[in-house]
């Protein structure tokens, strides 16, 4: 073999080798974490679909027992009285406290528990409906 070969078969090896360590770490340093976060993108995705629909609760206090019951009907939450009390500041069938409270958001057809007031100053009670 003359000289000229044996450098070109040299060189030949050189650049095979550098071929296949530049393979190596796009594989290692670009593919590999590409289809790794691929994965954990879909996987996050399914996760948000299975999820129930959420929304946000609106603040019900102060309004009136109706509207509020409205209010909570359009974002598709439904409402129960846990509690009647007299509050000689608020009129009758007025919303006082709300649980959850305005702003926290809970699965479509939650439940919002209120309270309401129910007795008039001299005392006499009216239905809220």
């Amino acid at each position: 073999m003359s000289q000229a070969t044996t450098k070109h078969k040299s060189r030949l090896k050189a650049r095979l080798l550098i071929c296949l360590v530049v393979g190596v770490a796009l594989f290692v340093f670009i593919v590999r974490p590409a289809g790794f976060l691929a994965g954990l993108w879909l996987s996050e995705r399914q996760k948000r679909a299975e999820r129930s629909p959420q929304a946000k609760v609106p603040n019900v206090i102060g309004q009136d027992y109706r509207k509020g019951e409205a209010m909570l009907k359009e974002k598709g939450l439904m409402m129960q009285v846990i509690a009647k009390r007299s509050d000689d500041n608020q009129p009758i069938d007025i919303i006082l406290d709300q649980v959850p409270r305005g702003g926290e958001n809970v699965d479509v057809g939650y439940t919002i528990g209120v309270t309401i007031g129910d007795f008039r100053a001299d005392g006499s009670v009216t239905p809220h409906r």
